[in-house]
């Protein structure tokens, strides 16, 4: 201990010290978007959260500038927060589930879509097509590069889609690996796969559970493994 200088001491005790903190490079900060919002948006929001009625919820969104069809609804315990409510579209007959949490500033969710309980859906720019199932747990995160997903596609419960990678920046300062991920129509992800950056997804392909893909799927394939790999064409 008595080599250790007083300098070194402190940064064991307290890593996050402004001396150091430079070296971490800036990572998404949702702080920011709450703090764009003003107080009457964040008292509306508050209540919606607390107040277990999908009636108030969609009014408050209204009143914030989100596009609401008809039949929508937003489950107990849901919120959905963003920097411009103004590109927020719900289409008719969306069903949110409870614990849903959405803070996302561009987002489209087309018609007849249901997002199971407890899923987490982030970033910047995310569209959802008709009549698609996100199941219970699913995290959707698009901060850096886009999100699109077509109609009728199924996702499984406990997914995991993002379509940036910071492991590289985190550790070595390279760049962040970030591109848009497409998930064509009708295709179905299995429970507890997780989907990379800038990957397209074929139309009617299937991913099986647990598969973590790396690679373009093409239509009509099935995926499965870790990597995943083609296991059979349909």
């Amino acid at each position: 201990m008595n080599d250790i200088s007083e300098k070194q001491l402190s940064r064991e005790e307290n890593p996050m010290t402004d001396e150091i903190s430079p070296r971490i490079p800036h990572l998404r900060d949702d702080r920011h978007l709450l703090q764009r919002l003003g107080l009457i948006s964040k008292i509306l929001l508050g209540l919606s959260l607390y107040i277990p009625s999908s009636w108030c919820k969609k009014t408050v969104l209204g009143l914030l500038g989100a596009k609401i069809g008809k039949n929508v609804y937003l489950g107990p315990g849901s919120l959905i927060v963003s920097g411009k409510f103004r590109k927020v579209y719900l289409d008719d007959g969306v069903f949110i589930g409870p614990g849903v949490m959405i803070s996302v500033d561009n987002l489209m969710i087309g018609s007849d879509t249901t997002i199971g309980y407890q899923c987490l859906l982030v970033g910047e720019s995310m569209r959802i097509g008709k009549a698609c199932n996100i199941s219970n747990r699913t995290f959707l995160e698009s901060s850096f590069a886009p999100v699109i997903i077509g109609d009728m596609v199924t996702i499984g419960a406990s997914a995991i889609i993002s379509s940036h990678d910071g492991s590289y920046r985190q550790t070595l300062d390279l760049p962040m690996k970030k591109a848009a991920i497409h998930i064509k129509d009708r295709a179905f992800v299995g429970n507890n796969a997780i989907i990379l950056p800038g990957l397209t997804i074929g139309e009617k392909s299937i991913i099986g559970a647990g598969a973590v893909v790396t690679r373009d799927v093409e239509a009509l394939s099935v995926v499965a493994g870790v990597p995943a790999r083609v296991i059979k064409t349909v």
